[in-house]
């Protein structure tokens, strides 16, 4: 909490596994960042259509909280694969040389998502997709600050 979490200076996005550029969601003033790493089932621990349900709340209450994904694997075929087979269509981070993980030192899954300020400081940690309690917290952050 309270941690601002650094960018690297070279951010590839992709969006349906194809290049895109989504360097205006950074200036927003919440964002909820998800880091992934290649130990076990990607698409498992990404929750994907729950994230899904999350955006949707988000859009009916006219609000833009981007939701991002970090993702560091072994087989980035696969995780494009599933990400396509699943229609996410979300903003996700390749991160081919674990960048992230070397500039922030993120705790133990499952402490890897947060809710982040517009720069870019821990505002909570934890998913809002695995607990009610948490969801309510991002909720009252996030509404009460739109």
């Amino acid at each position: 909490m309270g941690k601002e979490i650094i960018l690297p200076q070279q951010i590839e996005f992709k969006v349906l596994g194809r290049d895109t550029i989504c360097s205006d969601l950074w200036e927003e003033p919440y964002k909820i960042l998800t880091y992934v790493d290649s130990i076990g089932c990607s698409s498992c621990k990404m929750g994907l259509h729950f994230w899904e349900a999350i955006a949707e709340i988000f859009k009916h209450e006219k609000l833009n909280v981007p939701i991002l994904f970090v993702i560091h694997s072994t087989d980035y075929d696969l995780l494009s694969q599933e990400l396509i087979e699943n229609n996410f269509n979300f903003p996700v981070i390749y991160d081919y040389n674990n960048l992230f993980e070397k500039l922030n030192h993120f705790p133990p899954a499952p402490f890897r998502t947060f809710l982040l300020d517009k720069n870019n400081i821990v505002q909570l940690i934890g998913s809002p997709v695995n607990s009610p309690q948490v969801w309510k917290l991002y909720r009252d952050i996030i509404f009460k600050h739109q």
